[in-house]
């Protein structure tokens, strides 16, 4: 006995198994394309929330109720810079050293410019303080009076007048300018192109040149080396000859000292008449 159900409800649902299309038979030149699954249920989407923004950079995100100590920013190791000390009013020293540096004309406060106005320099690296320019003033005029005070005294060295006796002879060895050369003086040190200091000494000694005459060319301007050397050359030889000895003429060599330019015409017009020892040197007086 069976029981009869009742007809379904809704369109008739098609059975898979019965209704489905024969499918096409197998060619291997048509593609057979694959038959899509089924399609999983999508449920949309769960919103995401933003992430929290970011403080700026250098706030601080600790809580304001609360306290925290602040330290003093420290410069690290090795860059710490060290500021002069702030001192009113001018360097002692920088001032002692332009006061000595004006008072340069004794020796002795032109060194002790030059000395107090170094260590006050090295004292300003330090200090705040007014005095730099009246350092570097000390230590200049320091500087130069010591040059001239080394000047004066080569010069005086140099132009020292030899010791002379009653006659007038030279007595001991002596520097001196050709300029102070005199008739009769015996000398060395004039072999060269240009003579501007001679060693002076007496004639009993070696010597290599000796003066015999000196005259002055007439004055008026430069009149050129050539007409110079010609009136050197006819002055000595009407001057000099007649003054020396027989030995000394046909021993010796003559020779004259003459201005070379017009420089040396401004400061002497003098021809120093001499006679040379034309080997190394002589003893005695060409004279007569």
């Amino acid at each position: 006995m069976t029981a009869e159900l009742p007809p379904p409800s809704g369109p008739p649902q098609p059975n898979p198994d019965v209704d489905a299309p024969p499918a096409p038979p197998a060619d291997d030149s048509v593609p057979v394309a694959p038959a899509p699954e089924p399609s999983a249920p999508t449920s949309p989407p769960v919103p995401v929330a933003p992430p929290p923004m970011m403080p700026p950079f250098g706030t601080s995100t600790a809580p304001t109720d609360t306290m925290s100590p602040t330290y003093p920013t420290l410069p690290p190791a090795g860059d710490a810079t060290y500021q002069p000390t702030p001192v009113p009013g001018s360097n002692g020293l920088a001032i002692a050293a332009l006061c000595c540096g004006i008072a340069g004309l004794f020796p002795v406060a032109a060194v002790v410019a030059i000395v107090l106005g170094v260590v006050a320099l090295n004292q300003l690296k330090y200090r705040i303080q007014r005095g730099r320019g009246m350092a570097v003033a000390g230590i200049v005029l320091g500087v130069l009076w010591l040059l001239g005070w080394t000047v004066l005294v080569v010069a005086a060295v140099v132009t020292d007048e030899p010791a002379r006796n009653a006659s007038g002879a030279v007595t001991q060895t002596s520097d001196a300018y050709v300029e102070d050369l005199k008739a009769g003086d015996c000398f060395s040190g004039a072999g060269r192109d240009e003579v501007d200091s001679v060693t002076i000494l007496p004639c009993t000694s070696a010597h290599e040149s000796q003066v015999v005459t000196i005259f002055a060319m007439p004055a008026g301007p430069w009149p050129g080396e050539d007409k110079v050397v010609a009136a050197a050359e006819k002055g000595c030889t009407e001057k000099a000859d007649p003054l020396i000895t027989q030995r000394a003429y046909d021993d010796l060599s003559p020779s004259f000292i003459y201005p070379q330019d017009a420089f040396s015409w401004r400061g002497s017009r003098e021809i120093i008449c001499v006679v040379d020892a034309p080997k190394g040197t002589t003893t005695g007086t060409a004279l007569k």
